[in-house]
């Protein structure tokens, strides 16, 4: 499952940040370098790819504005350069195959904004980290359970001992909010007295489950 739910002012265009979503080491990587500079080697870590690919897909990431290059070579002698986030912060809040990104300006900080306490700061921001993790891994499951319920349903609609036009009927019937929403779906779409049919249809069912 690979759901997108942007979060918040997204400042990243659509068709950028379809390109992010388009691969999770490219997500892995604008997550990483969102919160903080990063070397090759942590960003082949983050990503689980190797150097090579996080080069490639860094390529990109810079062509298209997300990522800059900056020097490092006068704090560090062992790294000459680091990767950072360069017009917006992508974060990944995604748990298994739930993805749950959300994006923000990536700016050093808002004006007229202080923080006391930054280990305080940093360790609730883990907290609330974890706790996103949690639930998106609840929604995940709810997800799959709802599509997998979703495919019985049609399943066993059409196993059904019906007429084509009747088996229309339930399926829009069972799966609008209410019946009176699916008779409402069936008058506005199909042109079929629908509250009569569904009525109908389903004293069929009744009869032959």
């Amino acid at each position: 499952m690979f759901i997108n739910l942007p979060l918040g002012n997204c400042h990243v265009p659509v068709d950028i940040m379809e390109e992010v979503l388009s691969s999770r080491a490219r997500l892995r990587i604008m997550d990483a370098v969102s919160v903080r500079p990063r070397t090759l080697v942590e960003l082949s870590d983050a990503a689980g790819i190797s150097v090579q690919g996080v080069l490639r897909h860094l390529k990109r990431l810079v062509e298209i504005g997300l990522v800059e290059e900056l020097p490092l070579s006068r704090v560090s002698p062992r790294v000459r350069r680091v990767y950072g986030a360069a017009s917006a912060r992508v974060r990944d809040y995604s748990s298994g195959g739930f993805t749950v990104v959300r994006s923000t300006e990536a700016l050093p900080g808002k004006r007229g904004t202080k923080v006391r306490d930054l280990e305080g700061a940093a360790g609730d921001l883990l907290i609330m980290r974890r706790r996103i993790g949690e639930h998106a891994r609840k929604l995940g499951r709810m997800i799959d359970e709802a599509a997998d319920g979703q495919d019985e349903l049609a399943s066993a609609i059409r196993s059904l001992a019906m007429s084509p036009f009747e088996k229309l009927v339930l399926e829009v019937a069972l799966t609008e909010d209410t019946l009176d929403d699916g008779a409402s779906a069936l008058s506005k779409y199909y042109g079929i007295e629908g509250r009569m049919s569904i009525e109908s249809v389903l004293a069929k069912v009744k009869r032959i489950v």
